[in-house]
């Protein structure tokens, strides 16, 4: 074999989803499905793109609920920092989609939606994108006090009720930034309110998974981190993808005081869900934990079937626990 040919070799392939080659190529086939920031005629949501670190290429799209009758936004609205999902290596949060799925939250919510596009795996690898999760917090906390570069969060922005969630891979970074809001300050004064993580993306432990479909998803996933985390010791025991491993950072240092996770109930990873929230109940945290499951749904189906009776009652729920904060 040349070392052309060497250069080529395939190191991962999940059928459908990644293939990556040891020269460094990568291809992808679940293709973005691109849509520009517009106002959603239905529910009256605006929405534009802005720069966070425009050197390292991580933005965001910005959702801002519609004015009242009057004409204008009568009170400050609370912000949501969401991530998108993708197993760290797919997805966008420019993907229409994850549009649709912000918008909506936006709309039933009545909160600013920050969508962050951050750098994704197998070229920047993890933890790169925690860094990137975290500036784009920073940079939402700066705008405390009427400051900062963005005039919807200096007009609009309840600085006070700032949440962080996330679905899928993104609930993954979102629990990490929070866990790191519990040690680290956001600065400006700003705390998070409260932690969103919709069908998490955790590996590890053993799995009471039965059907051979979602085993077989599980499988390809264990295969696929090593991929994007080069270095980890394993899914069992690397607390970035287990945060329930042996020896992870304690739960209880989680820098919120409400955390809300939602699951689905043939998500293959629902029992990692689950698990979260024992563990967390029992780690010392002083907060309150509130899990919902979508009953026969697999994982991100609000995404696949976005006005399902299902996806249009865990955007109600997740509404309902952002107002309560």
């Amino acid at each position: 074999m040349s070392s052309a040919d060497a250069g080529d070799e395939v190191t991962l392939d999940a059928p459908g989803f990644i293939r990556v080659y040891k020269s460094g190529r990568v291809e992808r086939f679940l293709p973005v499905d691109f849509v520009p920031a517009s106002t959603d005629a239905a529910p009256g949501v605006a929405s534009k793109d802005v720069a966070i670190l425009p050197d390292a290429g991580v933005s965001a799209r910005i959702y801002l609920p519609a004015p009242t009758s009057s004409g204008s936004h009568s009170r400050k609205l609370p912000v949501l920092v969401f991530f998108h999902g993708g197993g760290f290596c797919l997805g966008s949060a420019f993907d229409a989609a994850v549009h649709g799925h912000a918008n909506r939250l936006a709309a039933a919510a009545g909160a600013l939606v920050v969508s962050v596009e951050y750098r994704i795996a197998p070229e920047h690898p993890v933890p790169a994108l925690y860094g990137d999760a975290w500036a784009a917090l920073q940079w939402v906390a700066a705008h405390a006090g009427g400051q900062g570069p963005e005039p919807w969060l200096t007009a609009h922005a309840d600085l006070g009720r700032v949440h962080v969630g996330g679905e899928s891979a993104g609930a993954n970074i979102a629990h990490h930034a929070a866990m790191r809001a519990g040690t680290e300050e956001l600065g400006h004064g700003v705390e998070l309110s409260s932690l969103v993580l919709i069908h998490p993306y955790f590996l590890g432990g053993e799995s009471s998974e039965t059907d051979e479909m979602g085993l077989a998803l599980l499988r390809e996933l264990v295969r696929l981190w090593p991929v994007v985390c080069p270095g980890t010791i394993g899914c069992d025991g690397d607390p970035l993808i287990n945060p329930m491993a042996e020896g992870a950072p304690n739960l209880a240092s989680l820098g919120c005081p409400r955390v809300l996770v939602c699951v689905g109930g043939k998500d293959p990873m629902r029992g990692r869900g689950r698990l979260y929230c024992e563990k967390l109940k029992a780690s010392g945290w002083r907060g309150k934990v509130e899990d919902w499951e979508a009953s026969g749904q697999g994982h991100g189906f609000h995404l696949s079937c976005p006005t399902s009776a299902e996806a249009e009652a865990q955007v109600r729920i997740i509404a309902e626990f952002l107002s309560c904060a």
